[in-house]
């Protein structure tokens, strides 16, 4: 790491449908944990769960991780694109279509930030279980800078309004 700047905690979630999708996330993972300015400090288990958006494709998996980095939030989401750019991810304008790698990034420290490239905490992250239920794996206590819940209390909203927890995970 980085010894000028001071490491923070980034939480990052992973989605794919297309291809060998668990090897994109484990290749993705060792990608980023190969970074001198990014430790890798968990891995949440694996999740398989339904599409949002178009139903007429396959399946997602779903993960998230939380690495310590002393890269800037735009810094990181670059590298985030890199890397979906190297596992063949195409931005082609569809929104929620396939893809082989999404890497998001939904909170960098407790941080708030709306700019034309990134918005921080992630603006969609507390509507989807896809996201929050891989998150309170890793980090249950945490906490949603704008809101202020924590994983847990969202995760038992979205279950009140009517959907079901997802599917047990798998360690990936």
């Amino acid at each position: 790491m980085s010894p000028d700047s001071t490491p923070v905690e980034a939480i990052i979630a992973l989605g794919g449908n297309l291809g060998d999708v668990r090897a994109s996330f484990i290749g993705a993972r060792a990608m980023l944990a190969a970074e001198p300015d990014i430790l890798l400090l968990a891995s949440s288990k694996l999740y398989q769960t339904p599409p949002m958006g178009p139903q007429d494709q396959p399946d997602y998996l779903n993960a998230a991780i939380v690495v310590k980095t002393s890269l800037s939030p735009l810094a990181l989401l670059h590298e985030l694109q890199a890397i979906e750019l190297h596992f063949g991810r195409k931005r082609d304008g569809q929104r929620w279509g396939e893809r082989t790698l999404d890497l998001d990034l939904l909170a960098y420290d407790d941080m708030q930030m709306q700019s034309a490239e990134l918005t921080l905490p992630h603006p969609g992250m507390r509507e989807r279980l896809f996201v929050l239920q891989p998150l309170r794996d890793i980090r249950p206590d945490w906490i949603h800078p704008m809101t202020g819940e924590c994983v847990d209390d969202m995760v038992q909203a979205i279950i009140q309004a009517g959907d079901n927890l997802i599917n047990e995970g798998e360690v990936w």
